[in-house]
C-alpha cells in the first residue's frame, strides 16, 4: 500500500502554502482557505473535493466556519477532527473579537455596536439560542453566557434565572440576545411577553435591561427592542 502523498498532490500542497506565505489569503477562492485549513487533518488526502463539498452542502465559507459538528460531519469526507479545527477556529476568532471590543469599546451602547460583537456566531445556528450579556456600569462585558438552546420555534427563557446569575456577577446591566433561524425579525407575542416579565423583573433589582435583541438568518440583521421604542 502507498503510504506517501502522490507527487501531484504533494506539489499543490507546496504552491498552496507558498502562496499563503506570500500573501496571506489574498487571491484564495473560498474552496482554497478550506483545502489548505484541511491540510492539518489529512496528512496525505487530497483536501479539494472534500472543501468544495462542505461549500456545496453547506453554501458558503461563512456558513461552513459557523456550521455545527453534526452539520459538518454530515458532509461526505468530513470526520471529528476535520469538523472539531473549523469549530475551534470559530471559538478562538471570537474569544479574540470579544478581547478586542473588551479592550478598546467604551460600552456596548447600540444594537451596531453589539452585532460587531456578536460576529456571525448565532447567524446560521439551525435553532434558538439564547446569551444573556452582562456588563459593568460602563457596559463592557462582565460575562457573554448562552443560557438556553431550544427548537426552531421558541427558546425557554427564565426571568428569575437571569437575574440570579446577574447578581452573582455583580452586574449592573444585561442585553438578552436571541436568534430566528427562520429569519424573520419581526418579534412574537412570545418574544414581548418575555420582555416585559425580564424588564419587570430587572427593575424589582434595580438592574438596567439595556435590550433584548433578535438576530435575522444570513445578513438579514436584527430587531433591538430598544432602538423600536417598545422597552
Amino acid at each position: 500500500m502507498q503510504t506517501n502523498e502522490p507527487n501531484a498532490n504533494a506539489g499543490h500542497r507546496d504552491r498552496l502554502r507558498q502562496r499563503f506565505d506570500e500573501t496571506g489569503f489574498d487571491g484564495f477562492s473560498d474552496h482554497e482557505i478550506l483545502e489548505i485549513l484541511l491540510f492539518y487533518t489529512f496528512a496525505r488526502k487530497d483536501t479539494k473535493p472534500v472543501a468544495k463539498s462542505l461549500l456545496k452542502e453547506l453554501g458558503s465559507l461563512e456558513k461552513v466556519l459557523a456550521a455545527d459538528l453534526q452539520q459538518l460531519c454530515s458532509v461526505p469526507g468530513m470526520g471529528e477532527a476535520s469538523a472539531r479545527l473549523f469549530i475551534m477556529l470559530r471559538a478562538l476568532m471570537q474569544r479574540i473579537n470579544r478581547n478586542r471590543l473588551f479592550d478598546t469599546a467604551p460600552a456596548i451602547a447600540s444594537g451596531s455596536v453589539l452585532m460587531d460583537y456578536l460576529g456571525t456566531s448565532m447567524e446560521a445556528l439551525p435553532e434558538e439560542q439564547l446569551r444573556v450579556i452582562f456588563v459593568n456600569n460602563l457596559n463592557r462585558v462582565i460575562k457573554d453566557e448562552i443560557l438556553s438552546s431550544g427548537t426552531e420555534d421558541q427558546t425557554a427563557v427564565y426571568p428569575r434565572k437571569i437575574m440570579k446569575r446577574a447578581m452573582a456577577l455583580h452586574a449592573t446591566g444585561i442585553i438578552v440576545v436571541h436568534n430566528h433561524p427562520t429569519g424573520q425579525l419581526r418579534p412574537s407575542n412570545a418574544d414581548i411577553n418575555i420582555t416585559r416579565q425580564l424588564a419587570s423583573a430587572a427593575a424589582t433589582l434595580d438592574l438596567r435591561f439595556l435590550d433584548h435583541v433578535i438576530v435575522g438568518r444570513e445578513e438579514k440583521g436584527y430587531f433591538s427592542f430598544r432602538e423600536s421604542g417598545m422597552l
